[in-house]
């Protein structure tokens, strides 16, 4: 490294700099650009095939609209501006529900129901206390409208394990909750100690909860209930007990119903793991019933969530019950790798073509490219010069003009090939040829 690039490196790690990204942010570069592009067409892909129609929301949304459509969303964590034309408050979307939510209520009425709509995009939040400062996701999700539970719920859980089997990603567990259950029983904790309670239950810590419990008043049949709610963790046969121990009417229906949706899943003879934890605590101020998360080994938190949200729709005009969910892409590549089985980019072949003259090297790649396989022009003859910039754009091979005639030269090994031709069948055995490791 020349002592003026080391200088520029090290300033741009200094603090303050302004190009560096801002806080949160960040770049992707080839070839991971590439390879997140690709999982997220992947994913499109097996939801259209699913019946799922694309839509493409606005990056920034009416603070309104976003805040209206999910009050789960702490107002701190969205990052706000001030439109000039209209001097509206918007924010980057946190969540794309609500958006989806605002065109089958302004966009699409002269569609009939069910709504089966998905979006691949960025997310924006503020992630304040958290280990990771992240603060935007790429994400391609799936909003099911007007279907009820539990043909929806099982439709979308379906179609979660789908995604996650077609992008190479063969063990995971898809968990499910019940909020209702548990937000009956924490409303009888007092309201001071409700929210300590609820991290607490999220924490799985059962000492604490139950100190906490003692401390604050709570009756003993509801200590017992928060006891349990913890330990109601497993496969489906948990249900069962809970039946026993939550023996009020809307507990009865809700575990009823979350049986209904396991058995239709078993059914179907999903890959994944299907199982049960009436301690979620996640999304309890906007999932109106069963909510789920896909969970695998690598990132340490879901690489899929979603659910039940009835009551959105109406909130815009449009009373249909919805479920739906988001897959974060980040989190499924970190899986992916976890499990031995980087999802990379499955570009054509890549050739740079160099000698000859600057119209006879334009002409051969248009050709080339004519045939599938990718071919960029590079100023001067084959050597050191055109092979470091092939390797460091990761070119697949070089196609030199020599006075013996075409030659390819691979990329990886420097191993050589004449071509006398340039049609559909040589450039493709070319193109096998180039990204092979070896002949």
């Amino acid at each position: 490294m020349t002592s003026e690039r080391k200088a520029f490196s090290e300033y741009l790690t200094r603090a303050g700099t302004p190009l560096l990204t801002p806080k949160g942010m960040g770049d992707l570069l080839p070839p991971a650009a590439a390879a997140r592009r690709e999982l997220s067409h992947s994913l499109v892909h097996t939801f259209g095939l699913a019946g799922y129609e694309v839509v493409t929301p606005p990056l920034f949304e009416h603070a309104a609209v976003v805040e209206g459509g999910n009050e789960s969303i702490d107002r701190r964590d969205l990052l706000r501006f001030v439109e000039p034309e209209s001097g509206e408050v918007a924010v980057l979307r946190p969540d794309i529900t609500p958006q989806v939510a605002r065109m089958v209520a302004t966009r699409l009425t002269d569609y009939e129901a069910p709504f089966r709509l998905c979006y691949e995009g960025r997310v924006f939040r503020r992630r304040r206390g958290r280990a990771r400062k992240h603060q935007q996701m790429a994400q391609v999700g799936v909003e099911c409208i007007g279907i009820e539970t539990p043909a929806g719920d099982v439709e979308v859980m379906a179609l979660a394990s789908d995604a996650c089997q077609s992008v190479g990603l063969a063990n995971y567990r898809i968990e499910l909750g019940e909020g209702s259950i548990i937000r009956t029983v924490l409303s009888e904790v007092p309201e001071e100690a409700r929210e300590k309670a609820t991290e607490l239950v999220a924490m799985k810590d059962g000492a604490a909860l139950d100190s906490l419990a003692i401390d604050s008043g709570v009756p003993e049949r509801t200590r017992d209930h928060l006891r349990l709610l913890l330990e109601y963790c497993g496969d489906a046969s948990i249900l069962k007990q809970a039946r026993k121990a939550f023996t009020w009417e809307a507990a009865q229906e809700a575990l009823k119903n979350l049986a209904a949706i396991i058995h239709r899943l078993e059914q179907l003879n999903l890959p994944g793991q299907v199982g049960v934890d009436l301690s979620e605590t996640r999304g309890l101020a906007y999932y109106t019933g069963v909510s789920f998360q896909v969970l695998a080994d690598g990132p340490g938190e879901a690489i899929c969530s979603g659910g039940r949200y009835d009551g959105l729709l109406g909130r815009f005009g449009r009373d249909y019950p919805a479920t739906g969910f988001a897959l974060d892409l980040a989190n499924l590549q970190w899986a992916l790798r976890a499990a031995g089985s980087p999802f990379s980019s499955s570009a054509p072949a890549r050739l740079l073509v160099v000698g000859a003259n600057e119209l006879d090297r334009e002409l051969l790649c248009r050709n080339v490219r004519r045939h599938g396989v990718g071919a960029t022009p590079f100023k001067g003859r084959f050597g050191p010069r055109a092979l470091a910039f092939a390797n460091s754009w990761r070119y697949d091979a070089v196609l030199a003009h020599q006075p013996e005639g075409l030659v390819a030269i691979r990329v990886s090994d420097q191993s050589e090939r004449p071509v006398k031709k340039i049609d559909a069948n040589s450039v493709a055995r070319l193109a096998t040829w180039a990204q092979a490791k070896e002949d």
